[in-house]
């Protein structure tokens, strides 16, 4: 009995030692999921609203109401392994309506200003490493009765862009010309994002604009470039600052929340509009500083 007992515990203890074969161990009480995949579509769509429509530092108006969206499509790199850099399509459409009629350049108020205006932009973005150079063209579709009574034309701009990182400070600007209205405008700007907590970032940003023989798109010798312009149809020089802080709010993985302030301030020949407008009887508002805000609402998918 007692010889029995003992070869049964020794089988016993040698099954145990014995080492498991690959596939048959038994499946853990507490599997590890597997990551999530990215099922981005690389797209984000945003709506949005801001007090007033600063255009290229143009007071267009109060009470503007956009909707856009956007995306980036890689055609080139991914890994940056042979630090080349990725290249891609960057593309967006966007839509804005005044919610009203203005009538910032209409004497007296009397004529209805509605106004809409459609953009459709594409262009390729490579990145070099220490900068992101960028070279694409946007279609300007002005519609409503500010663009018939104005008059204005549609727009056309071909866009090259520089984009790089000072420490922390982004930097970027862009040189574009408009070859429907013969026109040109630079920009330069400057922001920094400074954490709050892990979803809420404070945004201080700052942009100035320079403009060669620039009309913001009104026609040379419509009302307001002619007339409330004082005939000055083609307008060179520093346009304004706008400077300003935003406050993004990360929702959830996808939406973000971006409340903003900002200050529009006319320089130069923008600013020298004004006393061409008062002198010709028209209003000044287009071209006054202003302190301004809105909202924007954006989801990625």
């Amino acid at each position: 009995m007692k010889l029995n007992a003992l070869l049964k515990t020794l089988g016993f203890l040698a099954l145990a030692a014995t080492p498991v074969v690959a596939g048959t161990a038994p499946a853990p009480k507490n599997p590890i999921a597997p990551a999530p995949e990215n099922d981005d579509l690389g797209i984000t769509a945003s709506l949005g609203y801001d007090t007033n429509y600063i255009w290229r530092g143009l007071n267009m108006g109060q009470h503007w109401v956009r909707s856009a969206v956007e995306g980036s499509i890689l055609l080139i790199g991914g890994a940056n392994e042979d630090g080349a850099g990725n290249t891609s399509l960057d593309w967006k459409a966007q839509f804005g309506t005044f919610m009203g009629d203005q009538d910032s350049f209409m004497p007296n108020g009397g004529a209805d200003a509605s106004f809409q205006r459609l953009q459709l932009g594409a262009g390729i973005a490579h990145d070099f490493g220490p900068a992101t150079v960028s070279l694409g063209y946007t279609y300007y579709r002005n519609a409503g009765s500010l663009n018939r009574n104005a008059p204005m034309n549609d727009g056309g701009e071909v866009s090259l862009g520089l984009a790089t990182a000072l420490g922390p400070i982004d930097i970027a600007s862009s040189a574009n010309y408009d070859h429907i209205n013969d026109s040109w405008y630079f920009d330069f700007n400057a922001s920094t994002t400074i954490a709050i907590t892990d979803s809420i970032s404070l945004v201080p940003f700052a942009n100035v604009g320079y403009g060669h023989n620039l009309n913001w798109q009104f026609a040379r010798n419509g009302g307001v470039a002619g007339g409330s312009w004082g005939g000055l149809n083609n307008i060179t020089g520093w346009t304004a600052i706008t400077t300003g802080l935003q406050l993004p709010i990360k929702l959830n993985s996808r939406a973000t929340l971006t409340p903003y302030v900002a200050g529009n301030l006319p320089l130069g020949a923008t600013e020298n509009l004004g006393g061409a407008a008062r002198t010709a009887g028209a209003p000044d508002t287009a071209y006054k500083s202003v302190l301004f805000g809105g909202v924007t609402l954006s989801v990625r998918f």
